[in-house]
């Protein structure tokens, strides 16, 4: 792509872009060259970029952490678009070299579909941050399986990263594995640096949250009201002439929206449920486990707290993995529910390019929905089975009187 973009027929390269689901900018790597690189530039001509960004190709006013801004000083700028987009995609892409193999001609198939999606290849695209991010997250896992130096200087990427662009405080999950010792004392450390930042850069804070981009229910942006919401509009213009159709919209949308999180409730408490669970997360290996619940808690964190674009999909690669091996060591009805949920994955990571090549109907983003509660669902249920087994949580039980959680 590389070459097809600098020296081979640009109209190719475009119309595979195209083919993935992706509308292709004039240049590769939008998202590094707006989001960081082009900020420097304007904030080190004096342009405070929280209220307008004229280096940005698309002038979009600075979203991120005030943390991405002291990097300012740097001599880097939206020229150096195409140099670091590429080297931050090579980076990526040989992390994906760290992740567990797969084991079976199944788990290989779905494995490499996923690796070549349109979530990622959307994300390789644009150069996104949200890949350093994924890098960073990778790298917390893989040093949660060493010494306790080690891991903290994971927990000290975790840091960085939510300091950088605040939803990565979800992949200090791990740090439920600790003892109730290590865990007071980063949970602390922790808690002391975010509010340091927020003392000092509070208002740059808020008027970066402020800047955050929202859109359409029915693209590529993946977020639990989507469905409520969409449904909601859609009896809104039916009722249109009554003077309570707002209200009516509302009520029906807040009424599916608590219906869908019922039943992801209850699918979740039945997976949970599933005798075979326990044999089967136990059987995982280290970094296959720890993976899965950091990639499950970042993609039904982002989803319930708001709408997030495709390319941060490429959090479902850490989950893949445990899934898949899920499906190979569990039994039972686990067996195939794991295998199914895989295969919604990787087809949701294609959802855009299925989108386009199907026309993009009513029927193709219901059933688009429907998977991303189901896919939440059964990461939830992996989320709370890593939750309801780790030390920090036995002990509350023992310190508040409850019955501790019998040891796996």
């Amino acid at each position: 792509m590389s070459w097809l973009y600098q020296d081979g027929p640009r109209a190719l390269y475009e119309e595979i872009l195209r083919f993935w689901g992706i509308i292709p900018f004039r240049t590769p790597f939008l998202d590094l060259a707006g989001n960081f690189l082009a900020p420097w530039e304007c904030a080190r001509l004096g342009i405070d970029v929280f209220a307008v960004n004229p280096c940005d190709p698309l002038h979009r006013a600075y979203v991120y952490s005030p943390l991405g801004l002291a990097a300012s000083g740097l001599p880097f700028g939206g020229g150096d678009a195409i140099a670091g987009g590429w080297a931050l995609d090579l980076i990526f892409l040989l992390s994906l070299t760290l992740l567990p193999p797969p084991r079976r001609p199944v788990d290989l198939v779905l494995t490499t579909a996923a690796t070549v999606s349109t979530m990622v290849v959307f994300a390789l695209e644009r150069a996104n941050p949200d890949i350093l991010l994924f890098v960073l997250a990778l790298g917390t896992g893989l040093l949660a399986e060493g010494g306790l130096r080690v891991r903290m200087i994971g927990y000290g990427l975790a840091l960085f990263s939510a300091l950088l662009k605040y939803y990565p405080v979800l992949v200090f999950v791990v740090l439920f594995r600790e003892r109730r010792a290590v865990f007071a004392a980063v949970t602390m450390a922790a808690a002391g640096s975010v509010v340091v930042f927020w003392a000092v850069w509070h208002a740059d804070i808020l008027r970066g949250l402020a800047n955050m981009p929202s859109g359409p229910y029915d693209t590529d942006l993946f977020a639990a009201k989507n469905l409520p919401f969409l449904v909601g509009m859609l009896v809104e213009e039916t009722a249109a002439p009554s003077p309570h159709a707002a209200a009516l919209a509302w009520a029906v949308a807040m009424g599916l929206y608590a219906g869908l999180a019922g039943v992801a409730l209850v699918v979740c408490r039945r997976v949970l449920l599933l005798p075979e669970l326990a044999v089967a997360t136990a059987a995982l290996c280290s970094r296959e486990r720890t993976l899965m619940v950091i990639g499950s808690v970042v993609i039904t964190g982002c989803f319930f707290a708001g709408q997030s674009i495709g390319y941060r999909g490429v959090y479902l690669l850490l989950v893949l993995p445990g899934l898949t091996a899920l499906a190979r060591l569990a039994a039972g009805a686990l067996r195939p529910l794991c295998l199914a949920t895989a295969i919604v994955i990787v087809f949701l990571m294609w959802g855009e390019c299925l989108r386009h090549a199907l026309g993009g109907g009513f029927g193709f983003w219901l059933l688009r929905e429907l998977c991303w509660w189901w896919s939440v669902a059964v990461m939830l249920a992996l989320v709370a089975d890593f939750l309801r087994v780790a030390p920090i949580v036995d002990s509350a039980f023992t310190l508040f009187g409850g019955r501790p959680l019998p040891a796996r």
